[in-house]
């Protein structure tokens, strides 16, 4: 008896040496399982560019804030000038005033800078035509304000009369005897007659375009106006007693 009673406090003690299912017990190593690969055995996926990336992207339609915000202004930008070409259609008449009467200032500015370099006194004889020559510079300018409402109105058609204006702005100032023996003054006068012949086309391309519906709010018409039906101006007839 005492022999029995020693066997079984040692298998208390050890505790038992086989599993449940009577097999092995299994290592701790083997518990945890095959270790880790390592980085370099470890397949990454493949990068892709940015230009992958962007084109991935636009054939999914996707569209970024910039884009978006590049589309809208874009439009805007078409809906504006639309607006614009109907406004100069509405007044290529006057326009075609200005591109003329500038045309002819350039002409009387080239005779009379020539007739003062041959003068025997230059001075004197620029004392007698440039006043006029000066007032009808600003003139143009002024009509040019007044179409344009001081730059605000006429889209890419002003920005065009700009090219030309901007100069003459500077040769009007610079009206003198000797300015007909400046180098820069050949060239001036072609710059300005260039962008002229552009305004005057710009002008015949907008009276061409049948889309274009001239604008109902005449010069000078109020807008709050424009849209009062035909007879509103006509006073109501007095009902009979």
């Amino acid at each position: 008896m005492r022999y029995a009673r020693t066997i079984i406090a040692l298998s208390l003690l050890i505790g038992p040496v086989a599993g449940c299912d009577g097999g092995e017990r299994k290592s701790i190593a083997e518990q945890i399982g095959p270790a880790s690969k390592n980085l370099s055995e470890v397949k990454t996926a493949p990068t892709v560019s940015d230009e992958e990336l962007q084109r991935r992207r636009k054939e999914a339609g996707f569209v970024s804030k910039e884009e978006a915000d590049a589309k809208i202004a874009a439009e805007n930008a078409k809906a504006f000038e639309k607006g614009d070409r109907e406004y100069v259609k509405a007044r290529v008449k006057d326009y075609r005033t200005l591109t003329a009467d500038t045309r002819k200032l350039l002409d009387d500015i080239e005779k009379e800078t020539a007739k003062w370099a041959a003068a025997k006194d230059p001075a004197k004889a620029a004392e007698k035509s440039e006043p006029a020559l000066k007032t009808r510079g600003k003139d143009v300018q002024k009509a040019l304000d007044k179409l344009s409402e001081k730059g605000i109105k006429g889209g890419n058609t002003q920005v065009i009369l700009n090219k030309a204006f901007r100069p003459l702005d500077e040769l009007i100032a610079a009206l003198g005897p000797d300015l007909g023996k400046q180098e820069a003054f050949p060239e001036t006068l072609k710059t300005i007659r260039a962008a002229l012949d552009e305004a005057e086309a710009a002008l015949t391309e907008i009276e061409k375009d049948e889309t274009l519906v001239a604008s109902k709010f005449a010069e000078g018409e109020d807008p709050a106006e424009g849209d009062a039906p035909a007879d509103a101006d006509k006073k109501p007839k007095k009902k009979g007693k």
